[in-house]
């Protein structure tokens, strides 16, 4: 009974302001350029009105939406969206966020906006300190995930905007309840990028809604080139140490497309990967004759789970010690910056960083790369 009566209440004063904001209030009508133009990323673009305001369209939001398009009508000066809109609107600057990824968090970080973080999901796993700081002094709140989530409390945070993600497809059962309590969200997509750059590109969406996306091209633009140059330098190095990825789980070993984020990434650090051939974005199964077969030419082993020694990982499966980079050590994890619960920053930050993070796989694939003094990585680190 107390959930639908803060529910109904809030529905009445988000229709009251509405009305009251919206009167006399001007629609703005799209002015057919774009406000900014991705260079990697392919899931959004946004788009100028005649007005204050703009409009951010969403693409391929979640895993099997290739044909979804939805938009974000960020309105300025109480300007309304155009007509015959059906997004979800919301006003700049953004003040109040909740953020379902610890990717968001990071996104905003950089943009020093941790601030308007009222509400994580899984606030173990966010590496963060300033955010794990706020959220035990009780600052912000944890508003649980999947099928936990407390509504209640979500809804008494009174957030402008939700970042959600669908990795598994859309989310119904979390957006049709934000639905029927109005609370707005967006669909953020970055982990459907394809390249590193792409990924991190979203941080302009994010400097949009806090009115900050000058600020947001302009540190985009500087991890670009710091990514583009480590490139270059990658490419002069002599030879190209083939490199596998990952390890088995339940005896089945998983590997990813030729089109992936880690593959690109591979590549752009000057390696060769053991598993080349299948033209996908996603992982497939390799069986185990196959695996083996490719785990003993690799030069150089990345990601194989959670393991963070070579005694784990031969715990995991002792014909790991048949495999030759085991044996010359040559094994790297992106387990450096890890949180006692589980998280890690490489999937945080990570998603954000691009040029920190193929300047460490250039580091695990040519050592030689290392400028004295400055050895040491910041996500990955060598199993001993």
């Amino acid at each position: 009974m107390k959930h639908t009566t803060i529910s109904c209440l809030q529905t009445l004063c988000a229709a009251a302001l509405l009305l009251c904001g919206c009167t006399g209030a001007p629609a703005v009508h799209l002015s057919g350029e774009e406000a900014y133009a991705p260079r990697h990323a392919e899931g959004y673009s946004i788009y100028a009105t005649d007005g204050a305001s703009t409009v951010i369209e969403l693409r391929n939001p979640w895993q099997g939406g290739d044909s979804v398009r939805t938009q974000l009508f960020v309105s300025r000066g109480g300007e309304l969206p155009p007509d015959g809109f059906d997004g979800v609107t919301v006003a700049a600057p953004v003040r109040r966020a909740v953020c379902f990824s610890s990717t968001h968090v990071a996104f905003l970080d950089a943009l020093e906006a941790t601030q308007i973080i009222q509400g994580v999901s899984g606030a173990g796993y966010i590496s963060n300190e300033k955010v794990r700081e706020r959220y035990r002094r009780g600052d912000l709140r944890d508003v649980g995930y999947d099928s936990n989530v407390n509504y209640e409390l979500l809804t008494a945070l009174r957030p402008d905007i939700v970042f959600v993600y669908g990795v598994g497809g859309e989310n119904n059962t979390l957006t049709d309840k934000f639905r029927e309590l109005h609370i707005p969200f967006v669909y953020i997509g970055e982990y459907m990028e394809t390249t590193p750059l792409g990924k991190a590109e979203w941080l302009i969406p994010f400097g949009e809604l806090i009115d900050r996306r000058e600020e947001a091209a302009a540190l985009f633009a500087g991890i670009e080139r710091r990514y583009d140059s480590l490139r270059t330098k990658a490419a002069a190095m002599v030879g190209r140490p083939s490199v596998m990825l990952n390890a088995p789980y339940r005896d089945v070993w998983f590997v990813p497309g030729d089109r992936s984020y880690m593959v690109r990434l591979i590549a752009d650090a000057g390696g060769s990967y053991v598993f080349a051939g299948e033209e996908s974005t996603v992982s497939r199964p390799v069986n185990g004759e196959a695996a083996w077969r490719a785990a003993r030419r690799a030069d150089v082993w990345l990601t194989p789970n959670q393991a963070r020694s070579i005694d784990q990982l031969k715990a995991q499966n002792p014909k790991f010690t048949e495999i030759p980079c085991v044996a010359a050590r040559r094994v790297y994890n992106c387990t450096r910056r890890s949180t006692s619960e589980g998280g890690s920053d490489f999937w945080e930050s990570g998603a954000l960083y691009a040029d920190r993070v193929l300047r460490d796989i250039l580091l695990c694939l040519h050592p030689e790369a290392a400028v004295a003094g400055e050895e040491e990585m910041y996500y990955f680190e060598r199993l001993e």
